[in-house]
């Protein structure tokens, strides 16, 4: 498979997550609001559903079109840096949807896609960019750290921005 198509199974795996997450998106912030830890309790209180289903469309936007530019040259190092990133972000998310599900003791949204489809295809792409030298291995040590940054307050940022959006338009 080329390195174009995996990105498109990157973008296919993300978007039906988030469209998961958004289905369930209710269920979603009841756990996050009566059983996260204080700073989830507070990130996510007084969302609304319609809010968080409003931000995972921008997010799920924003990342097909930043999936769009890398495939449109999918070997230049910029591109594959951007795509292993992106792998271990949807690996991470897929991680914490099984740590939440087993501190909640219950199903968390997004667990199912998270198990079948994110985690796998971000496992798949990082090793074979690892073995195929997508990038240099110092480089590729990076990946993890970025990663983390935008899985964490990044992703954080993005959401109160987008569900402010989604609030002013509402």
């Amino acid at each position: 498979m080329s390195r174009r198509s995996w990105y498109f199974v990157v973008a296919l795996a993300f978007a039906l997550h988030n469209f998961e997450e958004a289905i369930a998106a209710r269920r979603m912030l009841e756990l996050m609001q009566s059983r996260g830890p204080g700073y989830l309790r507070a990130f996510y209180s007084g969302i609304a559903a319609s809010e968080l289903r409003a931000s995972l469309l921008i997010l799920t936007t924003l990342g097909l079109l930043v999936i769009m530019a890398a495939a449109r040259s999918p070997t230049k190092p910029g591109s594959s840096y951007v795509m292993l990133v992106f792998a271990a972000f949807i690996g991470l998310n897929a991680l914490a949807h099984v740590v939440l599900t087993v501190a909640f003791g219950a199903y968390m949204p997004g667990l199912l896609t998270a198990l079948l489809l994110t985690l796998p295809v971000s496992v798949l792409l990082l090793t074979r960019g690892r073995r195929e030298g997508w990038v240099s291995s110092t480089v590729f040590w990076t990946v993890f750290p970025i990663a983390v940054l935008v899985h964490g307050p990044v992703l954080a940022g993005f959401l109160r921005v987008s569900i402010g959006v989604a609030r002013a338009l509402g």
